[in-house]
């Protein structure tokens, strides 16, 4: 009877690291945790848990451990061991996850430090390479220019007939246009943009040439400065888990004192400038608009 209390027991708390698995990943709790690359093997390990404790919970019980047909030792069949692991392994995960607000708050974001230049990311810091002296160089001649001068030139673009335009084909973009016009945009025509994208436009000088003199929309979280026409703009990014989360931030500077929940989500519209603070850019995004709106589909960055 003790044994199969026991194994009753180390089924339920199999079962139970399980259910939480499947919880937190079937009711999306789970993309505020972990990045979207592991969370499959989550559901994984849930279903893994779920299987051996309910295998364990109906095995066959006995007083005997044999291997080979030959008896070793008894079976420590403790119930008090069963109740331990219960109350070690599942209640503390089960009390986690009925308490845990699944968001960070303004203590949490300050005690980890804000991020304002990019390369100070896991993965993220790039050492330009130098060109030397010694580096070879391609001769022309070995690409064929001296056998075809005309290699460089344009091919003719036929120009629709009658037509007062000088451009060639209407379907390509006007040189006025260039690449600002695959930027992202929000429904009310605005360019929507990401806090990071904002952090590395400070090392990109053709990132600041298209986000220059454009109306930009970013959300993110409001986080209170000591000015009340000043706050920061946060996001969390993770490379792996919750665990290594760090808050990207960025300076606002808006024409009036802003009402906003702390860490709550807002959406704010304006122009972002680029000053030169001794010998490095930094942004300030300075806001026409700021107004409450609902989190997005993805919490995190990634």
């Amino acid at each position: 009877m003790r044994a199969k209390v026991c194994n009753l027991l180390n089924g339920i708390t199999l079962i139970g690291l399980g259910v939480v698995l499947l919880d937190f990943f079937f009711t999306g709790r789970l993309d505020r945790y972990l990045h979207p690359q592991f969370r499959p093997w989550t559901l994984v390990g849930g279903i893994i848990f779920c299987v051996v404790g309910i295998i364990y919970a109906a095995a066959k019980t006995t007083a005997q451990c044999c291997n080979e047909r030959e008896c070793v030792h008894q079976n420590a069949n403790s119930p008090a061991r069963s109740v331990i692991a219960f109350a070690v392994l599942f209640a503390p995960l089960a009390a986690g996850v009925a308490l845990s607000k699944d968001s960070y708050d303004q203590h949490a974001v300050l005690n980890r430090g804000f991020v304002e230049d990019m390369s100070k990311l896991p993965g993220r810091t790039a050492v330009p390479i130098a060109k030397t002296t010694n580096d070879p160089v391609i001769p022309p001649q070995a690409l064929g220019a001296d056998k075809d001068e005309r290699a460089s030139e344009p091919l003719p673009q036929e120009t629709p007939p009658n037509s007062g335009s000088d451009q060639a084909n209407p379907a390509v973009p006007s040189p006025d246009e260039g690449s600002s016009q695959y930027l992202p945009k929000a429904a009310d025509g605005n360019v929507a943009l990401e806090v990071t994208d904002l952090l590395y436009a400070e090392s990109e000088d053709s990132l600041r040439k298209m986000f220059s003199d454009r109306t930009i929309e970013v959300v993110g979280q409001y986080l209170a400065g000591s000015d009340p026409k000043q706050f920061k703009l946060v996001r969390m990014f993770i490379v792996c888990c919750a665990a290594d989360a760090r808050p990207l931030a960025v300076p606002v500077e808006s024409s009036a004192p802003t009402s906003a929940t702390e860490m709550g989500w807002v959406k704010v519209i304006g122009k972002a400038i680029y000053p030169k603070n001794g010998d490095r850019v930094h942004v300030l995004f300075r806001a026409d608009t700021v107004e409450s709106t609902d989190p997005p589909a993805e919490a995190m960055l990634y």
